[in-house]
C-alpha cells in the first residue's frame, strides 16, 4: 500500500494523525486564481482569499495514530496539533483515478462514498512527521476555496522576521527519503507562514509525505518523475 508523508520544516510539528472531524470547511470562495510566480515560504498576509482560517493550540501530543473517515462533504480534521481541510467533492475516487507524478492535475471522478484513512505520526530526530494511508490525490481547481490544505503548528514561527525557509513544507515519497520542494515545478504549493500565531499552511495535492525543511537535510530538490524520487 503506497504511503503518504508530510513534514513541516524549522522547530516543525508535522501533520499529525488526522482526528476529530468539525464542520465548516473553508472560508467564502474566492474567484479562480493563477498559482504563484514565486516559491518561497511567504508571509500569511500573502496567501490566497480562498484558504481556512483556523486556530491550533498545541496542547495536543505530537506523536499519535489516528483514523478518520472523509466523504463527500468533507470536512476538517484535526491532527494532533495539527489539521487538514477538505473542501467537499475535494478527493479522487482512488478505485478509478490515477496516481502517481504526472497525475496531479489529471481531471477525475471525485469520491461519492467515505473512505477510511490512518494517520500515523511520529517525534524523531529532526521534527515530527506524518504517514497517510491509503494514498490520494485530490481534484484539481483554479480556486483556492476547493483546495484541500495543510496547516501544521509551528510556534517557532511566531515572531520569526526575514527568510522563512525553516517553515517551507516539503514533500517526501515515504518517510525518510529525501525531501522535495515542490513549488520549484507548482507555485500554487507554496508555504504560507502565520508569525503571529505560530502556523504554517499550504496547499495539497496528494497524500504522501511532507516535513519542515529546516530539519535534518534540510533544503529539498525538486521532483523529476524520470528518476524515480517522486
Amino acid at each position: 500500500m503506497r504511503g503518504t508523508n508530510w513534514f513541516t520544516a524549522g522547530p516543525l510539528i508535522v501533520l499529525a494523525a488526522l482526528a476529530g472531524c468539525r464542520d465548516g470547511v473553508v472560508s467564502p470562495a474566492a474567484s479562480p486564481i493563477k498559482a504563484p510566480s514565486l516559491a518561497a515560504p511567504a508571509p500569511m498576509s500573502l496567501a490566497p482569499q480562498g484558504r481556512p482560517h483556523l486556530a491550533l493550540s498545541g496542547d495536543l501530543p505530537d506523536s499519535t495514530a489516528v483514523d478518520f473517515n472523509v466523504g463527500p462533504n468533507g470536512g476538517i480534521f484535526y491532527t494532533g496539533n495539527h489539521a487538514v481541510v477538505f473542501p467537499a467533492g475535494s478527493v479522487c475516487d482512488p478505485a478509478i483515478s490515477s496516481y502517481g507524478p504526472g497525475t496531479w492535475d489529471a481531471p477525475c471522478t471525485a469520491l461519492q462514498s467515505t473512505i477510511k484513512v490512518h494517520a500515523e505520526v511520529r517525534r524523531s530526530g529532526g521534527g515530527t512527521a506524518v504517514d497517510f494511508t491509503p494514498a490520494l490525490r485530490f481534484v484539481p481547481s483554479t480556486n483556492p476555496s476547493r483546495w484541500v490544505w495543510l496547516l501544521m503548528y509551528s510556534p517557532d514561527a511566531r515572531g520569526a522576521t526575514g527568510d522563512l525557509s525553516r517553515f517551507n513544507i516539503l514533500y517526501a515519497p515515504t518517510l525518510g527519503a529525501t525531501r522535495i520542494d515542490e513549488t520549484v515545478d507548482d507555485g500554487s504549493l507554496r508555504t504560507y507562514v502565520d508569525t503571529f500565531s505560530g502556523i504554517s499552511l499550504r496547499r495539497v495535492k496528494h497524500f504522501s509525505a511532507y516535513i519542515e525543511a529546516g530539519y535534518g537535510s534540510g533544503a529539498g530538490k525538486s521532483c523529476d518523475p524520470s528518476g524515480g524520487g517522486c
